[in-house]
C-alpha cells in the first residue's frame, strides 16, 4: 500500500493532475472548500464546470449536467449552519437531502456513467465517542444540518451506483468564513485585540484546506473507494485553547491577549472530536502533509495581506 511518508510526498497539485483528461462538475464552488477545490483543478488545467444554478431546481441541474457532460461530480453545495434550531429542519431537508437526491437523479438521467463524490460531514456521527469510524452507527446528530447530511448519506448508499460519500473533518485555511474560530483568532491577533474564550480544553482534529482538498480529489480518483463512506481526516488532535495560543504566537501577538476561561463553557460541548483515518489511509492512500505550524503560517499570512489590502 505504501507508507504514509510516501503518500504525503504527493502534493495537492499532483493529485489534481489525475483529472487532466476529465471533465469535472462542482457544486458549492463559491464556498471555502469547494472554491479551493475548483481553483486547484483549474490551476492544473482541468476542464471544470462550476454549477451556477439553484440546487433545488431539477431543471437547473439537468441543464447544467447535459451541457457539461462531466466524468466526475463533486457535490459540496449546502447550507452550512450547525445551530440546534428545530426551525431549520425543513430548510435543511430541502437544500441537503432533497437537493442531493435530485442531483443524483439528474446525473443518472443525463450522465449515467459519471462518478458522484458527495461531500458529507463529520457532524453526521452525532454523540458517539471519538475516534469516529465509518463503520460506527451514528447516534443523535445534534443539529438539523447534521441530521439531514446523515439521512442523505444513508439514502445515497442505499441507492448504490457510482457514488462515494466523503466526510471531511474540521478544516481551516485561507478563505474560511471570518466567524469561524481560527479566522476570528487570527484577526484578533493581527489587530492586537483581546480574545476572550472558554477554557478551550476540548480537543479537535485540524486539517489544512489543501489536505482536505487532496483527500476529496483522491476520493474522485480511487476506484476502490466507490460505494463507500470515507473519512477525509488524519490531522493532529489539539485542544482549542492550544490552537488559539499557537495562532497568537505565529502572528507575533502578545500571548496575554488570549483570555482562556473568560467565557463560560458551552452546554453540550464534545470533549474530543477526531476521526479514525484507517480507511482514508488504506483505501485513499491519503495522509495530511501540511504541518500545523505551516498551515497556520500560511493562514496568518493570507489574513495579514487581506486586512492590509482592506485598510
Amino acid at each position: 500500500m505504501g507508507s504514509p511518508s510516501k503518500i504525503a510526498a504527493e502534493s495537492v497539485a499532483d493529485v489534481a493532475s489525475r483529472f487532466a483528461d476529465l471533465r469535472v462538475w462542482i457544486s458549492g464552488a463559491r464556498g471555502f472548500i469547494g472554491g479551493r477545490l475548483a481553483a486547484v483543478l483549474e490551476d492544473a488545467g482541468v476542464d471544470v464546470h462550476r454549477f451556477p444554478g439553484d440546487l433545488t431546481s431539477a431543471v437547473d441541474l439537468e441543464d447544467s449536467l447535459a451541457e457539461s457532460r462531466p466524468d466526475v461530480v463533486f457535490h459540496l453545495g449546502a447550507r452550512v449552519d450547525v445551530a440546534r434550531d428545530p426551525a431549520l429542519d425543513g430548510p435543511m431537508r430541502e437544500v441537503l437531502y432533497d437537493a442531493s437526491l435530485r442531483l443524483r437523479d439528474a446525473l443518472t438521467a443525463e450522465v449515467p456513467g459519471a462518478l458522484m463524490v458527495h461531500v458529507g460531514t463529520c457532524e453526521e456521527y452525532g454523540r458517539i465517542p471519538a475516534p469516529y469510524a465509518e463503520s460506527d452507527v451514528p447516534s443523535d446528530p445534534v443539529s438539523p444540518y447534521a441530521k439531514w447530511k446523515l439521512r442523505t448519506t444513508e439514502a445515497l448508499m442505499e441507492r448504490g451506483g457510482r457514488v462515494i460519500v466523503a466526510r471531511p473533518f474540521l478544516t481551516y485555511g485561507p478563505g474560511q468564513r471570518p466567524r469561524q474560530l481560527i479566522p476570528a483568532a487570527v484577526r484578533a491577533a493581527l489587530a492586537g485585540e483581546r480574545f476572550p474564550m472558554t477554557t478551550g480544553e476540548q480537543t479537535r482534529e485540524w486539517n489544512y484546506v489543501d489536505d482536505t482538498v487532496a483527500g476529496l480529489l483522491r476520493c474522485g480518483s480511487t476506484p476502490a473507494a466507490e460505494g463507500a463512506v470515507v473519512n477525509v481526516c488524519g490531522g493532529p488532535e489539539v485542544s482549542v485553547a492550544n490552537m488559539v495560543q499557537r495562532i497568537f504566537a505565529v502572528a507575533g501577538a502578545d500571548a496575554a491577549l488570549v483570555e482562556v476561561g473568560a467565557l463560560p463553557k458551552r452546554s453540550g460541548e464534545v470533549g474530543r472530536f477526531f476521526g479514525d483515518s484507517e480507511r482514508c489511509r488504506t483505501i485513499l492512500r491519503h495522509t495530511p502533509s501540511t504541518s500545523l505550524e505551516e498551515g497556520l503560517t500560511r493562514t496568518v499570512a493570507w489574513w495579514r495581506r487581506r486586512l492590509q489590502g482592506a485598510a
